[in-house]
């Protein structure tokens, strides 16, 4: 965990990473939470190393977006609370509310944070295969 309380992966084992998320491994982007608290690169928070390559993305705000109240009817249910911030909440529980969100079985690959620039407000990248 990092100064922030955010998850990195600073000790993940490169070899077991699949290579399309190696440019978000924390300790190999540029513009860090640390160094640009506002305008960071995305970094990995969290990669299923046993899961195949993910067919679908989601980002968290369009969760939002498309549906507020399910979004925190799910967020209720699987995490105890309403919140927007993914960076802790746990990759079975995760999946378990796309699961939800999407009705059908949804297996989680990985969890990536971004920076919204013109707020300095994260939000994730979800990717998933069903």
């Amino acid at each position: 965990m990092d100064m922030f309380g955010f998850e990195t992966t600073e000790n993940f084992d490169v070899s077991k990473i699949p290579a399309q998320y190696h440019e978000f491994l924390f300790t190999r982007v540029e513009k860090t939470i640390h160094s640009h608290p506002y305008n960071y690169d995305p970094f990995l928070i969290y990669i299923n190393e046993e899961a195949k390559e993910h067919t679908s993305s989601i980002y968290t705000d369009r969760l939002l977006q498309q549906d507020w109240d399910k979004h925190n009817r799910l967020c209720k249910k699987h995490f105890d609370d309403e919140g927007q911030y993914w960076n802790k909440r746990e990759p079975k529980k995760i999946e378990a509310f796309l699961s939800d969100w999407h009705d059908k079985k949804v297996i989680l690959v990985a969890n990536i944070q971004y920076v919204n620039v013109s707020s300095g407000f994260p939000h994730w990248r979800l990717d998933f295969y069903y």
